[in-house]
């Protein structure tokens, strides 16, 4: 029994000497919540970022930390994938993300959620049911085969600082809803026709936009 107990006791000793040895993202548990853990994230679960932090985030999309999954919630998820599958480029992201962010504030076409904004027909290309695009984008969630593929843990948190994000920090007015890419026309020659008479915009804050790329439009009814 003696020889038992001290057996016990060197097992504990061992096993709590491992816990502080352990790298501290190391998980141990899984969530409550059962959301993914993803390793280097920034904030806490179910945590509101601050001004300081959204601004950070956003002046520098390139360099964004990854969230931890427990704040992404189903309109953020939307607003990621309408950004994802515009542009992989980040600092695009976002101004696509203010775009989508504007449409659901002011009620477009009549969308008061992001599933609705961008579901809506015939205005996210990537979206149109009958595009083998759709499925896929659709498809990207918060599970470990999503959040393997290549910047999409960024772009999640991209998405989650635009969402929670001051007005501030807004790079173009809130009457800016819409934008088109050259890369996505058939002829890129050829305007589409709700562009023809208006002039793009220039978004503040120090953006490299190629406006071979993109192009943002305000007033636009």
């Amino acid at each position: 029994m003696y020889i038992a107990r001290k057996a016990i006791g060197w097992c504990s000793l061992l096993v709590l000497l491992a816990a502080f040895l352990l790298p501290g993202r190391t998980v141990l548990a899984p969530p409550s919540s059962g959301n993914v853990c993803v390793s280097g994230e920034s904030p806490s679960p179910f945590a509101t970022p601050s001004y300081e932090e959204t601004r950070a985030a956003l002046l520098n999309p390139w360099g964004i930390r990854p969230v931890h999954t427990g704040n992404i919630d189903e309109g953020t998820l939307w607003l990621a994938r309408a950004m994802f599958s515009e542009s992989k480029r980040h600092d695009e992201q976002e101004l696509v993300g203010w775009v989508v962010r504007n449409r659901v504030e002011s009620e477009h076409r009549g969308c008061n959620s992001y599933r609705s904004c961008v579901l809506d027909p015939f205005q996210f290309s990537a979206f149109i049911e009958s595009y083998p695009t759709s499925s896929y984008y659709i498809g990207l969630d918060l599970s470990p085969s999503s959040l393997r593929i290549p910047g999409w843990k960024k772009t999640l948190a991209l998405a989650y600082h635009i969402r929670h994000a001051d007005d501030q920090l807004r790079p173009f007015p809130r009457a800016v809803l819409h934008f088109y890419s050259e890369q996505s026309l058939m002829d890129p020659e050829v305007l589409p026709e709700w562009a023809r008479d208006w002039t793009p915009i220039t978004p503040a804050r120090d953006f490299q936009l190629d406006e071979g790329r993109f192009r943002f439009y305000s007033g636009i009814p």
